[in-house]
């Protein structure tokens, strides 16, 4: 019986061809937009993770904050917390700044690290060529340039590289290392790619306010970042004075992050579900329309015995009939749209679990929705007065 309903459903939406085709046009692109929307924000959401697990999820950045803006940190207590806190591991305080860079007729505008020997260690950052500030560099006039930077700087004729003079104000320096590219970490404020670092003592000369108010920790694999921020902060409390540290650790990012994500990813659902109600409405302009033409059609089936519920169920098969056959054509068009997508920006991409099953379902029970009302519209229709119609 089914199967007959069935086989007379899509016989009935082949006689009706181009109307069909309109239809399914509609509820293929409202279950591709779903579909796409979900997986785009699946894709953006691995991509923030990626980005924060290269960093590290055993990251904590220290900000000093004043009553007039930025705080100091006291640089002794922070290099004593790796001895004195078995927390943590690694701490490198560093002075935030920025200005102009010039090389060889090039001039930049950058980012300014005054950073110490530990900081490429704690932050992860590898080298292309050369070396990274040592303890030995406190003085000498030694800068190490983020890949972005370095690029920047270069010419067709003179690519900056080590051994490489950079002008900085009325300083000169010597490149002794050039990072390799990364990407930017949500912990740090700012682009390594597009930083020069300095020793501390250098970093006092260049920069106009000088304020060792930044560092970044690295915990041990067993710690506790919100017991190790605590204790960070009191162990910095009595040289604070009025000043206040702010810890920030990767974890309580990521869980932050992971909730953001999830919201914006149901939004982005939300959008593409809005294409796949009009898809819905598209069919059951179509259904009335059909109703309209085949008045005759269902007056002579009740008349000859069919039950309402018969033809109900007629038009609810050709309205799940177009849902279902858009819904598999929209998840071949929202996975292609995603996959242009990652390919576009360049990130990795990865098809989030509950895409399909979400866009298609959605898409049946929108088509089915939408259906039913024509179907239970056609099932109440005066068999005598069908029959008279022309």
């Amino acid at each position: 019986m089914l199967k007959q309903v069935m086989l007379e459903a899509v016989g009935n939406l082949l006689a009706s061809r181009q109307r069909s085709i309109l239809a399914l046009v509609g509820i293929m692109v409202g279950a591709g937009a779903v579909i796409a929307m979900l997986a785009v924000g699946g894709i953006a959401r691995n991509e923030t993770l990626r980005q924060f697990r290269q960093m590290g999820t055993d990251t904590l950045l220290l900000r000093a904050e004043s009553a007039n803006g930025l705080g100091t940190l006291p640089q002794a207590v922070l290099e004593e917390l790796p001895r004195t806190l078995p927390e943590v591991r690694q701490i490198a305080p560093f002075i935030l700044g920025g200005g102009n860079a010039g090389h060889e007729g090039q001039v930049r505008s950058g980012t300014f690290l005054g950073v110490t020997e530990q900081f490429a260690a704690v932050a992860r950052l590898t080298l292309a060529e050369g070396r990274f500030l040592s303890r030995h560099d406190r003085f000498e006039p030694f800068v190490v340039l983020g890949a972005g930077m370095a690029r920047e700087l270069s010419t067709p004729y003179a690519r900056v590289r080590v051994g490489s003079q950079i002008r900085v104000g009325r300083y000169v320096f010597t490149v002794i290392g050039v990072l390799a590219e990364s990407l930017q970490s949500p912990m740090m404020p700012a682009d390594a790619n597009q930083a020069l670092f300095f020793s501390l003592a250098n970093a006092r000369r260049v920069i106009s306010s000088p304020q060792l108010s930044w560092a970044v920790a690295r915990l041990a694999p067993e710690a506790d970042a919100d017991a190790a921020a605590e204790r960070i902060r009191a162990a910095l409390a009595p040289a604070m004075r009025e000043q206040s540290v702010q810890v920030q650790s990767a974890r309580a990012l990521i869980a932050g992050m992971q909730g953001q994500m999830r919201l914006f990813t149901l939004l982005l659902g939300a959008v593409g579900s809005i294409a796949l109600v009009l898809g819905g409405v598209g069919v059951m302009n179509i259904m009335l329309v059909s109703i309209q033409e085949r008045r005759r059609e269902i007056g002579l089936r009740l008349a000859i015995g069919a039950r309402r519920r018969d033809i109900s169920t007629l038009f609810l098969a050709e309205a799940a009939t177009l849902s279902v056959l858009g819904g598999v054509l929209g998840i071949g068009l929202g996975v292609a749209g995603a996959l242009a997508f990652a390919r576009m920006s360049g990130w990795a991409f990865s098809l989030s679990p509950e895409a399909i099953p979400v866009g298609a379902g959605v898409s049946v029970a929108v088509g089915v929705f939408f259906g039913f009302y024509p179907a239970v519209m056609a099932s109440r229709l005066d068999p005598i007065v069908a029959l008279r119609t022309e």
